[in-house]
């Protein structure tokens, strides 16, 4: 019986079908006010006036949606066999959250061992309301407790790729996650020769991979770095081609994020049309400029954009300074950048030269040079924020990819 945690999801949520069969008035005009919500934006709600006999008549010629709500006024003996009933005009695939008038926690119990995703009690909040369909969408596409945090320069030159890589060696090493680093770059990508090995594929091969059932395709293009590090190591492509969609890149993230805690993406390389994707999706934002006037105010702006894509929150935005004191009489201080900005930069990490070609020239990471380990241990604070490592569990690997067996595939089964 779910209560509102206060931990509902800040980002897009996945494109699905939600229908919802409901008697009561309120809870109809609490589900249509989800529509307005940022983060359903891609969310179809189906909202009926009916019941459990309502969705069974509706779909007999109907395909079910992703996840149905179905509320009713008593729980009788019979209502087990009217939802074994509904299970045989749904989808395997379908999930389903029940409404009902008792607060039972043998009932809940008897429920969820049916197949049933979620019980609900009347009256329900409109935040709780969001919090269970939330929590359903997100399980059932993958992203249940993973993390996306993604990099992003004002410009080029900024060391985002740099810095998007020790942050990733960092996380799986200093915070013992599973972790997972990719970039958006297609053909100019070096990503891969950075953390030890070679293209072996392109985003459009990965993309159909995640997307089709053949899992063995998919990780014969993941590199493990260490036993916590994994790369996936597209780059193959051409330098001239077209980017994939980000539509396909999504359904890579997707893929990724049923398996790994932590997915850690660059987007130094990426179109305009992934980048906002991810900006959606993405737990923290770490904008990296240097303190040179021209990359601040691309920050700036930067910043306000994301900041809309991101329905108006600035929440998990990080400012990062970098190559502080590559030219001291250029440059803006630090002191004055807050208030150039409006936000006060997380880390400021000056010009080490030498500390940063010794890292990329060894292909050492970046922990394991002397004089890097202050620089190491901001970004590991800065990954900490969303982590929370010693709470973030990773979601186990599944053979169907599917984290919810549906409506009611174990009724069916019975």
């Amino acid at each position: 019986m779910s209560e509102s945690t206060g931990t509902t999801t800040s980002v897009l949520l996945p494109a699905a079908r939600v229908g919802m069969y409901v008697l009561d008035a309120d809870l109809r005009e609490a589900a249509r006010a989800l529509k307005d919500d940022w983060r359903f934006a891609r969310v179809t709600f189906e909202i009926h006036e009916g019941d459990v006999e309502s969705a069974i008549s509706a779909y007999q010629s109907t395909p079910s949606p992703e996840l149905l709500l179905v509320e009713t006024r008593t729980i009788e003996e019979g209502f087990a066999a009217r939802l074994e009933v509904l299970a045989g005009n749904c989808s395997d695939h379908t999930s389903a959250i029940v409404v009902g008038p008792v607060n039972d926690v043998y009932l809940y119990r008897k429920l969820i061992g049916m197949g049933v995703s979620d019980y609900l009690v009347r009256p329900i909040r409109k935040d709780v309301l969001a919090d269970v369909i939330a929590k359903g969408l997100i399980e059932k596409f993958g992203n249940s407790d993973s993390r996306l945090i993604a990099f992003i320069g004002s410009k080029g030159g900024t060391g985002t790729s740099t810095l998007a890589q020790a942050t990733a060696w960092a996380v799986s090493g200093r915070l013992d996650q599973k972790t997972m680093i990719l970039d958006a770059a297609g053909g100019s990508s070096y990503l891969s020769v950075a953390m030890g090995t070679d293209p072996v594929s392109t985003l459009a091969d990965a993309a159909r991979a995640s997307g089709g059932a053949d899992q063995d395709s998919f990780k014969r293009m993941i590199y493990s770095c260490s036993d916590k590090l994994s790369v996936l190591a597209t780059g193959a492509d051409g330098i001239l081609n077209e980017a994939i969609t980000s539509e396909s890149y999504e359904l890579v993230l997707s893929r990724l994020m049923v398996t790994y805690p932590v997915v850690i993406v660059d987007l130094s390389g990426a179109s305009a049309p992934i980048k906002r994707m991810v900006m959606h999706k993405a737990h923290e934002v770490v904008i990296v400029t240097t303190p040179t006037l021209p990359a601040l105010r691309s920050a700036r702006s930067l910043l306000h954009e994301i900041k809309e894509v991101r329905g108006g929150s600035d929440k998990e935005i990080e400012l990062v300074i970098n190559k502080k004191d590559m030219a001291p009489n250029l440059e803006v201080a630090v002191a004055d950048i807050a208030t150039a900005i409006g936000r006060k930069p997380a880390l400021s990490i000056s010009f080490l030269p030498k500390i940063f070609a010794a890292s990329e020239a060894h292909n050492r990471k970046l922990g394991d040079i002397s004089g890097a380990e202050e620089i190491v241990t901001g970004l590991v604070q800065l990954a900490r924020k969303v982590i929370q490592a010693d709470e973030v569990v990773g979601p186990a690997e599944r053979s169907d990819g599917n984290l919810l067996g549906g409506l009611l595939g174990k009724l069916k089964a019975k």
